[in-house]
């Protein structure tokens, strides 16, 4: 099954609600913006294409607003 783009609408609320926060996983994206899931998950693989959003692996992967999170010590 091929995917098309990502709605840009639901790029924008992933986006709006990554810059309430520090981090957050898909999951929780997808249930505070009211969208499905695989809608979130497409829209943040291409906002992590477009160099704006990031993939942390901390014990599990969260996501976050690119630069927002320092580095680790």
């Amino acid at each position: 099954m091929e995917k098309g783009p990502a709605d840009p609408q639901v790029k924008e609320k992933v986006l709006a609600f990554l810059d309430t926060v520090e981090m957050a996983k898909s999951k929780e994206i997808a249930k505070q913006i009211g969208e499905e899931k695989a809608a979130v998950d497409l829209a943040v693989k291409e906002l992590c294409m477009e160099d704006l959003v990031e993939y942390l692996y901390i014990t599990t992967t969260f996501i976050a607003l690119k630069g927002k999170v320092p580095p680790p010590a």
